[in-house]
């Protein structure tokens, strides 16, 4: 061998070492894809063919069909000359690759069996997004006829609908969660980049919004938000849209360029957006970010993940888009949302969710007339976790509604083992989250929790909070209704804490009011308190619904309530919430006194705390 020859092989071996790197696996090829490669490379009497989708420095083939590569650069690639070429022409072809300046390099052309003739039909969404690239390559120089250019852009039609099914979010036309995983995850293990940031944005009142103007409205929004993401964040850059008013983002890069970048981003958002009639609608988003330097071992799903996390830690209503990033203390409340996901789906190493239940008496009459149903979780490390620590965990990672359906159900078979044993049951109430109370599935689940465990709707009293009335009266009113034809009480709960909106109230009918312990601990020694209480025992008296004060902690209070005529109440002067099996020695201490004289205050406070 010619030892000239020696560095031009050394320096083609490195070049194709460079090329391996990029060819990847990283899941299995599109089945239905590699059947529409197949019937395009056989109508069109190709050798070889593919559908790219284009992302970065790089091509990623979903569909292959003669080739082994799944990633392959762009730099000398077809691809890349039909992406640039795709405004101009829905068809690029390639009659003698190895005589085109452009592609005589390329390893396809270069090596055996030494492809010539390239064809191709970029591929466009419907919402105008290039997607990528049907190709099919032969070893012969050729052209293809009329015939043959019309069958391939037939099948890249077949090629956009499975794309946009699998691959593209339905709405938007942007990538997908799969595809933006994807594509982080090759960006994570190629760049040569220095640092990440990896964002995640949830759309604050976006629901409400659906509500008001509509599903196409709402769609025409999410559209709106997504090209304006795409066009902040540049083609360097990846976007997705993970579904419904969730969207993701990665920023490659220098650090000092992403922070300057992420601050123009709250701008983007929560521009006004049009509506039509020359309205306009402001949205702000709770964008959560991660940062990290790069090279990173990780997953790209952790990553989102920890974006996803510093998202949802950002609560209360939004004056402006609001950004946070994921730190120490949020890689805590990350492991509490996984433990707390366990402990809802019963795996013991979590620990346990379980109802406490806090009487409710007439200490006029003596009498306990109901109980509140309390969550606690057992951690099996924490000890006994209060539900402030983990409701609004649940609330904003969309667990609410699995956590109160779990207390729910625990009621009901709390409830059916007491009447099986003769005990004096009384009705239970429960605390529903507004998603919860409105979810889709609600009365259906909880029609079928009453059928298995043979309860009577009656025995059950959900509250709803006046905070929820205002926020959502013209959607609260008829739920409400629902509940009540299975027979349900329901509960004006924490009211005077809101704006104690007669309105809002009065949309739909309610069995009792319950005054929040701000209007009832002190009310004896404070007349503003004193006040205050006349006023909600009044709309009490005016809607005819029962009063009940919570938070009762101290004896003077109970003797003013009482001289007031307010005889039901709940707090810790009478009780803490107790076990479900505290629960039935109070149920059946109760019973074996059912034809004795009323219970004093004092026994009352003794029989409930014993």
């Amino acid at each position: 061998m010619d030892t000239s020859e020696l560095p031009a092989q050394e320096a083609e071996q490195r070049r194709l070492a460079e090329l391996s790197r990029y060819a990847i696996t990283l899941d299995e090829p599109d089945p239905k894809l590699d059947l529409i490669t197949s019937l395009a490379i056989k109508s069109v009497g190709a050798d070889i063919g593919g559908i790219s989708i284009v992302y970065q420095s790089q091509i990623w083939l979903p569909s292959r069909v003669g080739m082994e590569a799944r990633h392959v650069p762009r730099s000398g690639s077809f691809c890349t000359w039909v992406v640039g070429a795709a405004t101009e022409s829905d068809f690029f072809e390639v009659e003698d690759a190895g005589d085109d300046a452009r592609f005589c390099h390329n390893p396809l052309v270069t090596h055996a069996p030494h492809y010539r003739h390239y064809a191709a039909v970029p591929l466009h969404g419907a919402r105008g997004y290039l997607l990528g690239t049907l190709w099919v390559m032969s070893r012969a120089v050729r052209r293809l006829d009329a015939e043959q250019q019309m069958m391939l852009q037939g099948m890249a039609r077949l090629v956009v609908d499975t794309l946009e099914l699998r691959y593209c979010d339905e709405v938007t036309g942007m990538s997908n969660r799969h595809v933006f995983l994807h594509h982080l995850q090759l960006g994570l293990e190629q760049t040569a980049q220095p640092h990440l940031v990896v964002g995640y944005i949830d759309l604050a009142g976006f629901r409400q919004f659906n509500d008001v103007f509509g599903r196409e409205q709402g769609d025409l929004v999410l559209r709106e938000i997504g090209q304006r993401i795409a066009i902040w964040a540049g083609p360097e850059n990846l976007v997705g849209h993970l579904g419904g008013d969730q969207f993701a983002f990665a920023l490659f890069g220098a650090r000092d360029r992403q922070v300057q970048l992420l601050e123009a981003l709250k701008a983007v958002i929560s521009r006004p957006l049009g509506l039509g009639r020359g309205g306009t609608q402001v949205l702000h988003g709770r964008v959560g970010i991660a940062h990290h330097a790069l090279p990173y071992s990780g997953s790209a799903v952790a990553l989102l993940d920890a974006a996803d996390t510093a998202s949802s830690s950002i609560g209360g209503p939004l004056q402006r888009t609001a950004l946070k990033e994921y730190g120490a203390e949020l890689l805590t409340r990350s492991r509490m949302v996984f433990e707390l996901q366990g402990a809802l789906d019963g795996e013991r190493q979590y620990g346990a969710l379980v109802a406490h239940y806090q009487p409710q008496v007439d200490h006029l009459r003596g009498v306990l007339i109901g109980l509140e149903a309390l969550v606690r979780w057992q951690h099996p490390a924490r000890g006994m976790v209060f539900p402030n620590s983990f409701i609004p965990l649940a609330e904003s990672t969309d667990k609410i509604y699995q956590l109160d359906m779990l207390v729910l159900e625990q009621v009901c078979r709390d409830m059916r083992a007491w009447l099986d044993q003769g005990l004096p049951v009384v009705p239970v109430a429960l605390n529903f989250s507004r998603r919860s109370l409105l979810h889709p599935q609600v009365i259906a689940d909880l029609r079928q929790l009453l059928a298995r465990y043979g309860i009577d709707g009656g025995m059950l009293e959900f509250e709803v909070t006046e905070s929820q009335l205002l926020a959502t009266a013209d959607l609260v009113g008829p739920r409400v209704a629902e509940f009540r034809a299975l027979g349900a009480r329901i509960a004006v709960d924490d009211f005077g804490t809101g704006y104690s909106n007669l309105d809002a109230i009065s949309s739909f009918p309610f069995d009792r009011l319950k005054v929040d312990r701000q209007f009832v601990h002190g009310v004896e020694g404070s007349e503003r308190v004193a006040g205050l209480f006349h006023l909600i025992q009044g709309i009490a008296e005016l809607f005819k619904a029962e009063l009940l004060c919570e938070g009762l902690e101290d004896e003077a209070d109970l003797l003013w309530l009482a001289r007031r005529g307010a005889s039901c109440v709940q707090g810790w002067y009478f009780s803490a919430a107790r076990t479900p099996e505290a629960i039935v020695r109070i149920l059946g201490a109760l019973r074996e006194r059912a034809t004795a004289p009323p219970l004093t205050t004092a026994q009352l406070r003794a029989l409930l705390q014993s």
